[in-house]
């Protein structure tokens, strides 16, 4: 009997994952939220995804789509949450209601927010649930119409952090049928840590702002946007990042190694020109794209407040995080999680670190 999982969400990363795992044998339980559900209106009348690319070509059959969130994860031992940051809170409120002992959360990816599910959890009294997060979505992946999706690539190394981090080894053992490419890092903050769409997608977002708003979509992201001054200032943002893994004593890589193709190099402007999938991706096509509305608030912004309380500056992504706010028109500082939200507010690094590890 194929070992049923759900998967959390229909937009690109829900999609791919549904159909990539049906596609691998895996029984999928897909959810959207009722509110959305009118956008896969034709993959909950046909249970059908076409998929193409990277991972494969086939039409699925998805064995359950549903916006009954209980009945999607009634009976699953894993579930694979592939929704927008700034939904996080929501789904963890969700599922601190109804998840049960065994099972075990997969946020992908994190950049810390398996934190807030650990949260709510706790909270909730919630017991013998494992939270883990990934530094990226498994699939570099866009949605080509109602129910197709394209997986240009797959991220592989997958970069694994575990809520504790004293189930690490279990957890990626389980894990690994679902995503071989997995590794495992030391805890949760070194794989939010570890996540690519901050540093590729911020830099390039803010210094492209007006060719961006311009072209209105029709503009490369990667291959017209990323010039060698934009390349620099992402190695900047980069050392920036590795200098707070460094202050925890976390193993540290810098990002042009984990998004180039054929080429290994140190240059993150050759990493991106080597990579052909890379120069596919058109847009953003204005400012309310994820590129910014989430990378900014959601992904840069907890790095800095992390960041300020363990006493590291980051003058770079600070003024990342404050130019995005006057771009976007609203507080990037405000509006991204807290550390409270976290639930690591007022915590030492060694307090952290212990806290990360035991998750008491």
């Amino acid at each position: 009997m194929a070992l049923k999982v759900a998967v959390l969400g229909g937009g690109n990363g829900g999609h791919a994952a549904a159909a990539d795992l049906t596609n691998r044998g895996f029984c999928v339980h897909m959810y959207e939220d009722a509110r959305f559900a009118g956008n896969l209106q034709k993959v909950f009348e046909t249970h059908e995804i076409t998929m193409a690319g990277a991972a494969g070509n086939a039409v699925v059959k998805i064995d359950m789509v549903t916006s009954d969130l209980k009945e999607a994860v009634e009976d699953v031992e894993f579930i694979f949450v592939a929704v927008p940051a700034f939904a996080h809170d929501v789904y963890a409120d969700k599922l601190a209601d109804i998840v049960r002992p065994g099972q075990t959360v997969v946020v992908l990816p994190g950049t810390f927010d398996s934190l807030i599910f650990w949260k709510k959890f706790r909270e909730k009294g919630v017991k013998d649930v494992v939270v883990a997060e990934t530094n990226t979505l498994p699939y570099a992946t866009r949605l080509q119409g109602p129910g197709s999706t394209l997986i240009m690539s797959l991220f592989n190394p997958l970069k694994l952090g575990v809520m504790p981090a004293c189930k690490t080894q279990e957890t990626l053992e389980k894990l690994r049928p679902f995503y071989p490419a997995l590794e495992a890092v030391e805890s949760v903050i070194a794989c939010g840590l570890s996540s690519l769409n901050p540093i590729i997608h911020v830099p390039g977002c803010i210094l492209n702002a007006g060719r961006i708003e311009y072209a209105k979509g029709e503009f490369f992201f990667y291959t017209e946007g990323f010039t060698p001054c934009v390349a620099r200032t992402t190695e900047a943002i980069d050392k920036e990042r590795i200098a707070l893994l460094d202050s925890f004593g976390y193993a540290s890589d810098i990002v042009a190694h984990g998004v180039g193709g054929s080429v290994v190099t140190d240059d993150i402007g050759e990493a991106i020109a080597s990579d052909p999938n890379f120069a596919k991706i058109k847009g953003p096509a204005d400012t309310s794209n994820r590129y910014y509305a989430e990378d900014i608030p959601y992904g840069l912004a907890p790095w800095a407040k992390l960041a300020h309380a363990m006493g590291v500056g980051v003058p770079v992504i600070d003024s990342m995080i404050t130019i995005g706010s006057a771009l976007l028109g609203y507080d990037c500082w405000e509006k991204g999680h807290s550390l409270q939200d976290l639930g690591i507010e007022g915590m030492t690094r060694e307090r952290l670190k212990e806290y990360l590890e035991t998750g008491c």
